[in-house]
């Protein structure tokens, strides 16, 4: 017999929220914690042709390490990490996911062939899946649901801020390491430059979470409660009949959010190696330029996309939000096919910052708005969910598209600009109708 899941949120285990001075210091904590994922995630992006050379690997096989080998695991894990995201203690699931990651970021750096790195790689994913289900599930039960856009603003604009900080960092770490002498190892041997910025960058996500692990978790809002009061246990199948009955709500962010990612996943994947292969800058040049848009962009687009859904939201607009992702998916499209191919590579820039703050515009407000029609147990495994989706189109369809275009169809590793332009076409319409489909569901809701 199918059963039945309840409609309502009703209900919670006490409506005590955190003071703002604690709320917020958990959020600065797992900002911090999900600025270093992405450091450590992306930080390779930095360092293909490297890579490339010194273990002699194809353009698809570098693509396998960018996307495939992190985002196999990352979305294998996600939905049993988000369910236990759900039932357990969040902290500790939080503080586990981001030991082993630093820890693999680390490994990367000992890796003396593709299957070593592609491994190393694949732990990165595990750990990181463990954290944004747990994370914005703890966030929003620190605040009222009026006052959660700013903290999830702030805790997502760790995307841009982990991606600048990689190329950043990443950038001037290279160019110190690669001027020094060689490292000689106990026990391991000599270290490329390549191996010990993985070596250097692996560190202080450690001590981030040990800081992590001596805080205390909110207790549980917004919980689905049977009519006697009692607190719905969930199994999987219910969550997954529990969206599929709301599929015009989650259909739309879903397919929206999967076209974002594949762009998210090429950009970053493939930019530094378009400036480095194509328009002949150096490492520490295109990682300053390119870390610096993110830095500057994607807070930014955070902040006005998340003012910007709000005003739409008190207006009593119940698609709010999502009209404000729906404009930041207009934003991306000139940057998206314009950057890959400007002759200009300086002018280029210009057109590349328009992508980070269209995604920051569509990120803030369709995690809102998720977190808005979604209960308590479901948020960990929606989202999950919803990164599973997201990392298996942008990790394939992003930096293996790319380089299988560039191997197979142009045959010439200097058309990766059109190998990217090849795949922006087709995402840039595919975001937008999604999008507005969103729009226009939101707005027939009654929230």
């Amino acid at each position: 017999m199918t059963r039945q899941v309840p409609e309502e949120i009703r209900s919670t285990e006490g409506d005590d929220y955190p003071s703002p001075f604690r709320a917020w210091g958990m959020v600065l904590l797992l900002t911090i914690a999900y600025a270093i994922s992405f450091v450590d995630r992306q930080i390779i992006n930095l360092m293909v042709e490297p890579i490339k050379a010194d273990l002699q690997l194809s353009d698809t096989q570098i693509s396998l390490l960018l996307g495939f080998a992190f985002g196999l695991f990352y979305t294998i894990m996600g939905i049993p990490l988000g369910r236990a995201a759900d039932k357990y203690n969040r902290r500790n699931l939080i503080v586990g996911g981001m030991t082993l990651w630093c820890l693999m970021t680390a490994a990367s750096g000992l890796a003396r062939n593709f299957t070593q790195l592609f491994i190393a790689r694949l732990g990165i994913g595990v750990g990181e899946a463990a954290l944004s289900p747990a994370a914005l599930s703890v966030i929003s039960d620190s605040f009222p649901p009026e006052k959660r856009t700013s903290p999830i603003g702030f805790y997502n604009s760790a995307i841009y801020i982990g991606s600048g900080l990689a190329m950043l960092l990443g950038g001037a770490i290279i160019q110190i390491v690669s001027s020094a002498p060689p490292i000689d190892a106990p026990f391991i041997g000599e270290l490329l430059p390549w191996q010990t910025t993985f070596i250097i960058v692996g560190i202080p996500g450690l001590i981030v979470a040990f800081i992590i692990a001596l805080t205390r978790e909110p207790s549980r809002k917004d919980v689905l409660r049977e009519q006697d009061g009692d607190a719905t246990e969930l199994s999987f199948p219910d969550v997954v009949r529990y969206v599929w009955t709301r599929r015009n709500i989650y259909g739309p962010i879903f397919v929206g959010m999967a076209v974002v990612a594949v762009v998210n996943f090429m950009f970053l994947a493939w930019i530094p190696t378009l400036y480095i292969r194509v328009h002949s800058w150096d490492v520490s040049s295109i990682g300053y330029a390119f870390g610096t848009i993110l830095l500057i962009f994607g807070p930014l687009g955070i902040a006005l996309g998340g003012r910007l859904g709000d005003y739409y939201a008190l207006k009593g607009d119940a698609g709010g939000h999502t009209k404000a992702a729906f404009a930041g998916s207009l934003f991306m499209v000139p940057g998206m096919l314009l950057t890959p191919i400007f002759p200009n590579a300086t002018v280029a820039l210009v057109g590349l910052a328009l992508i980070p703050f269209g995604m920051a515009f569509i990120t803030v407000n369709i995690v809102t708005a998720i977190l808005r029609v979604t209960p308590n147990q479901l948020r960990g495994q929606v989202y999950a969910v919803l990164l599973m989706v997201m990392t298996m189109a942008g990790s394939t369809l992003g930096p293996t598209g790319v380089a299988l275009i560039t191997d197979y169809v142009y045959k010439d590793e200097m058309m990766i600009g059109y190998s990217m332009l090849t795949v922006a076409i087709g995402t840039a319409f595919f975001s937008n109708v999604a999008f507005y489909r969103c729009m226009r569901t939101f707005r027939e809701l009654k929230l």
